[in-house]
């Protein structure tokens, strides 16, 4: 019988352009995170709310990320794209597009890593630090060696010093060069005892075994862009789901029975469209699917209000549609089949 916890998976989008292995787990989540369930608002407000789905990680916590960005000499290559740009160049548009992305209250730090490693950005809470996070994107500069191990273990102190109590830890480490594979793969061992996620992202030049090492030693996810690089910008603004986390995809039941599927950045999370509040209760309902085919399912029920002599009070649901809501609500695991 095959291992759960050190399967590889494989995956395909976009006609084999992208391939990315990644580690199945017992069981995914998917959660509902602003605004709170039960919350109420006047009818007719227009909300959007979001929510993460994840087999890696936990939901509803927040997410603490450091993203370990290559700043090694060969990183100054150019990438043959549109437009010529370096490898560095396309590394800081994924990077920028991935923090942009992320949901408000998630913390990102940024550490520079050539011969050796350095915190450039302590772990900071978004959006308020995003100027900070972004400014130590932009001087991630191409000029040194490759220590992939040193700065894993600079990602993992930080997360050691500054991480907060209940959040997913991730740690998503970039490069297009080889390494000590040993020692890479001992410092992401020592981050995932540590309860650690060390995801790895491959740019050209890279040593795709010892990436993808790295990555299932810290139980994590390797995506390989070796062919393509220009496709991780494309991923990480939430073209391609929640490669990093295994998911494959979200479905959202609004509360009008409209079925359709979110757009799902790297790491998982998810926005819904705009919805106009109904009086009384407005469910919805996401059910993500992983890469390992099992799923996951929250509902989420927010009340349109309306003005009485009063104030403002919910609208009674009928009796049935309690209990259709009890039927439905918080979380609800389908496993399809076991590995």
């Amino acid at each position: 019988m095959l291992s759960i916890s050190k399967v590889a998976k494989l995956g395909m989008i976009a006609a084999g352009t992208l391939v990315w292995a990644s580690v199945a787990h017992a069981a995914g989540s998917v959660g509902w995170l602003n605004p709170a369930n039960n919350s109420s608002f006047p009818a007719g407000t227009v909300v959007a709310p979001n929510g993460a789905a994840s087999a890696t990680g936990t939901i509803g916590g927040g997410l603490d990320l450091v993203i370990v960005m290559d700043s090694s000499g060969s990183m100054g290559a150019t990438v043959p794209i549109a437009g010529s740009p370096t490898r560095n160049q396309v590394q800081a548009q994924a990077a920028t597009a991935l923090v942009n992305n992320l949901p408000a209250g998630s913390a990102v730090s940024i550490v520079d890593f050539d011969s050796n490693a350095s915190v450039t950005q302590q772990l900071t809470t978004l959006p308020g630090g995003l100027g900070n996070v972004q400014t130590a994107i932009n001087n991630i500069d191409a000029f040194g060696g490759t220590d992939i191990r040193d700065g894993i273990v600079a990602a993992d102190n930080e997360l050691d010093a500054r991480g907060r109590s209940g959040t997913s830890k991730q740690i998503l480490v970039i490069s297009d060069g080889g390494s000590n594979q040993a020692q890479a793969v001992a410092a992401a061992t020592d981050a995932a005892n540590d309860g650690y996620i060390v995801n790895t992202v491959s740019f050209p030049g890279s040593s795709t075994s010892t990436m993808q090492a790295v990555a299932t030693a810290g139980n994590g996810t390797f995506v390989n862009f070796s062919n393509n690089p220009q496709d991780i910008v494309n991923i990480f603004s939430g073209a391609g789901g929640g490669v990093l986390v295994g998911v494959d995809n979200v479905q959202i039941t609004d509360p009008d029975g409209n079925v359709f599927a979110a757009i799902v950045d790297a790491l998982g999370n998810f926005t819904v469209p705009g919805f106009a509040l109904n009086p009384g209760a407005n469910t919805w309902t996401a059910l993500a699917t992983f890469t390992d085919q099992t799923q996951a399912s929250a509902s989420l029920t927010l009340f349109g209000t309306t003005t009485g002599g009063g104030g403002t009070t919910p609208v009674p649901l009928p009796a049935s549609g309690l209990l259709l809501i009890a039927a439905i609500g918080g979380f609800g695991v389908v496993r399809r089949f076991r590995k």
